[in-house]
């Protein structure tokens, strides 16, 4: 009975393999092609991974002034697309060339899949660099970004609430500055003050900064 039951179910699937080989075939067939693609896939993107790689060394070890191979890379969806990125940035903030850095921070921010942490840090990096060059050319062009950059520090990040704190308080006392408005009559700017003086989060350290910027302030 049992050794029926096998010969009648083999006969089953024979039956329908050969009933439905050309189906078969092709699906066999487009599974081989995929798998076959994407070894391809894989090994075009190895290879294009390791001429970035070497394209961004060299690029940095021959120590060029203006790293015009590095532009090569920024628009790579890769690690050494944003390594680009932020040595072309680390480049032209020293050659006070704010402007083009505030470009690439805004891509690096906003058009990569980065981790909180990373964001976190290249956002606080752009704001305090930004911060700087509205000083540096007496300029509000910067404040909706920095603004915005600020924003996307994460608010998860125990180690960041104090820098973003100090950032929002930084940037009022900016415009404030940069306008040439008074200090001692902008709520924005005493309340931000008392909410990181009377914070048990704020970093003693961050709190001393605030308070010397809120004296000088005051008594200028």
């Amino acid at each position: 009975m049992i050794q029926n039951k096998s010969i009648s179910l083999f006969k089953n699937i024979q039956n329908f393999v050969l009933g439905n080989f050309r189906v078969i075939v092709i699906i066999l067939f487009v599974f081989i092609f995929l798998f076959i693609g994407y070894q391809f896939y894989n090994y075009f993107k190895v290879q294009e991974i390791k001429k970035s790689s070497i394209n961004f060394f060299n690029a940095v070890q021959q120590n060029n002034n203006e790293l015009v191979d590095l532009q090569n890379l920024i628009d790579k969806n890769n690690i050494f697309s944003v390594l680009s990125k932020l040595k072309l940035i680390q480049k032209n903030n020293e050659n006070k060339n704010f402007s083009y850095s505030n470009k690439l921070y805004n891509e690096l921010i906003f058009s990569s899949n980065l981790d909180n942490l990373y964001k976190s840090s290249i956002a606080a990096n752009a704001s305090y660099t930004l911060i700087n060059a509205s000083y540096e050319e007496n300029t509000t062009t910067y404040f909706n970004d920095i603004s915005i950059y600020i924003k996307n520090i994460s608010d998860d990040l125990d180690n960041y609430f104090s820098i973003k704190k100090e950032l929002e308080y930084l940037l009022i006392i900016t415009k404030i500055d940069i306008n040439k408005s008074e200090y001692k009559n902008n709520s924005n700017a005493l309340n931000k003050y008392n909410e990181i003086f009377n914070s048990s989060l704020v970093s003693p350290s961050i709190k001393e900064r605030v308070k010397k910027i809120h004296e000088f302030q005051l008594y200028n």
